[in-house]
């Protein structure tokens, strides 16, 4: 029985991230074609629409508004939008919230974000090191008194959370490491449970 039960949980862990992947690709298919599809069906007339129609305008209109952000007037008219939402009190902190998180992802081309770096600390009287990621080294555009000069900005994740914490350190307190993003990412947040893309670390320490 134990030896059944080891063999469905590992096929548990392996399928589930497929599982959850598919699942939400699926959510937004359908969100957009529960959505879009609606408006749809009342402006074009009857008999016009065909299943499907309401994915293809949402690409469409994901699409549109990207090449929009190109024009002067529509970059005018966003940051006009986000200093309104930045008045009210809820929107601003979710809006704000998910803008920072999504964005922290998005700009993973940055070569700056992608510096992937280790901090070593002094725990008990061991010496203990914990994986960041550089988020910022410029603050001339910030307030003073949030970093000194050569200072930097190191996002530490925690593991199997939504979170972490955002320390200020001198940039020679940090010592890069040669790994992606993507991969130390899941390192940390895995616990040092993933080592690879779709492999377990069965090393012992």
């Amino acid at each position: 029985m134990n030896r059944l039960g080891t063999i469905m949980f590992r096929g548990l862990v392996a399928m589930l991230p497929a599982i959850l992947t598919i699942y939400i690709l699926f959510w937004l298919v359908r969100s957009a074609e529960t959505v879009l599809g609606g408006m749809l069906k009342v402006l074009l007339p009857v008999g016009w629409y065909i299943p499907g129609m309401g994915l293809l305008a949402g690409i469409a209109a994901t699409f549109l508004f990207g090449l929009g952000l190109n024009a002067f007037m529509v970059r005018r008219l966003l940051d006009l939008s986000e200093k309104v939402a930045d008045q009210i009190p809820v929107i601003k902190t979710l809006y704000g919230s998910l803008k920072d998180f999504i964005g922290f992802f998005a700009n993973q081309r940055d070569s700056q974000f992608s510096q992937v770096v280790s901090i070593e600390l002094e725990f008990g009287g061991k010496p203990m090191r914990l994986i960041g990621f550089v988020t910022r080294s410029d603050f001339s555009t910030l307030p003073a008194g949030i970093a000194e000069e050569d200072e930097i900005a190191v996002y530490l994740p925690l593991s199997y959370q939504i979170g972490g914490y955002t320390v200020i350190v001198p940039r020679s307190a940090v010592k890069p490491i040669n790994i992606s993003t993507h991969r130390a990412m899941g390192f940390v947040v895995t616990g040092g449970m993933a080592a690879d893309k779709g492999h377990a670390d069965k090393t012992t320490p």
